[in-house]
């Protein structure tokens, strides 16, 4: 098994465990969500842009493609596909694809179905199947005036893996794009979603992450017991159609469905891992991490994997704070020179 390396950016490891602990210790304020000047960027020069619309199982989707300087449809360049995390969209990512393009990949930064610009999960309004004309299997396709309704904010970890998937398919057929060539970054809960993405889909070649949670390391292996409220909640939707919802979000506040709750912990990525064999990881971690244990999550990740591994943990930075400033400059840079590395890019 190959050792990984551990990168500490700008401090001893012991300076480091002083500052770590004077940070919560003197009371520093926690950036505990993302605002929208948090966004903000500006393209390098000869850095292209363009809107385009992926299907993920028929779903619309929006993503956004960056394309580096002197990019030529005739040519094959490097492609890799970002996925934001919790509640998140494309805005609050933008950025890293910016930078990516800069340093010479084509980066499509991604909404799942049902976040941000792409389309909703969509079903009949009318539920009731007595109420509707019979459903005949000989008739694939029914056409005509229907009322629907369409759902938002959904957070289903399986559909999301799709979304990354069918956002490669569309990498994969851009003009230009190198089709053997392409990587996977994930930020927060996307991390998870990169590993799984990665250990379903062989066309992925390199993956990095930042601030990941890779989540199942001490779940046993046999299946989630579904009791209490969650229980209560599955008997609902099932009987229903719908069952409960709640607020959540760490840019704006939006409903999601209490099935979420039930979906995420039967979601194991950490066993995903040993799909991945001998590709390229690459995890950025917040050494102030607050959300989760990043000993559980990218250190135990890495110490699991085969391959070419490396984790890099950014000193005195909190889980927000990877988005912004010093922080965001270390881990975007890290990552693009990750998949420049091992997806063969030129600047």
């Amino acid at each position: 098994m190959n050792s990984f390396s551990k990168t500490l950016i700008g401090c001893t490891a012991a300076l480091l465990l002083i500052l770590g602990q004077g940070a919560f210790a003197q009371g520093k304020k926690i950036k505990s969500r993302l605002e929208p000047a948090d966004f903000a960027y500006t393209l390098a020069d000869g850095v292209t842009t363009r809107e385009v619309t992926y299907y993920s199982d028929d779903v619309a989707c929006y993503a956004k493609l960056f394309f580096p300087k002197g990019y030529s449809s005739a040519g094959k360049t490097p492609g890799v596909v970002l996925a934001q995390g919790w509640a998140g969209t494309h805005e609050s990512i933008e950025k890293y694809g910016a930078r990516f393009a800069e340093k010479g990949l084509v980066a499509m930064v991604i909404d799942y179905r049902g976040w941000g610009k792409s389309n909703g999960f969509s079903t009949l309004a009318n539920k009731s199947l007595q109420s509707r004309p019979r459903n005949d299997d000989a008739q694939r396709f029914t056409r005509g005036e229907m009322r629907i309704e369409t759902k938002r904010t959904r957070i289903v970890p399986t559909k999301q893996v799709e979304d990354i998937r069918n956002a490669i398919s569309y990498l994969q057929g851009e003009p230009g794009v190198d089709q053997e060539h392409i990587g996977v970054w994930g930020s927060s809960f996307a991390g998870g979603n990169a590993i799984v993405a990665a250990a379903m889909d062989a066309r992925v070649k390199a993956i990095a992450m930042q601030a990941p949670s890779i989540a199942g390391k001490n779940a046993k292996a046999e299946p989630f017991q579904l009791k209490g409220k969650m229980l209560e909640d599955a008997i609902q939707r099932a009987r229903l159609g719908q069952g409960a919802e709640m607020e959540t979000g760490y840019i704006e506040r939006r409903v999601i469905d209490v099935e979420s709750n039930q979906l995420v912990a039967e979601y194991r990525p950490f066993h995903e891992l040993k799909h991945i064999g001998d590709r390229p990881v690459l995890f950025v971690v917040a050494q102030n991490e607050e959300l989760f244990d990043n000993r559980e999550h990218a250190f135990a990740a890495a110490e699991a994997l085969t391959g070419p591994k490396k984790v890099i943990e950014i000193p005195n930075t909190t889980h927000f704070e990877m988005y912004v400033g010093p922080a965001f400059e270390i881990s975007a840079n890290a990552a693009a020179d990750w998949f420049r590395q091992y997806l063969g890019a030129k600047k």
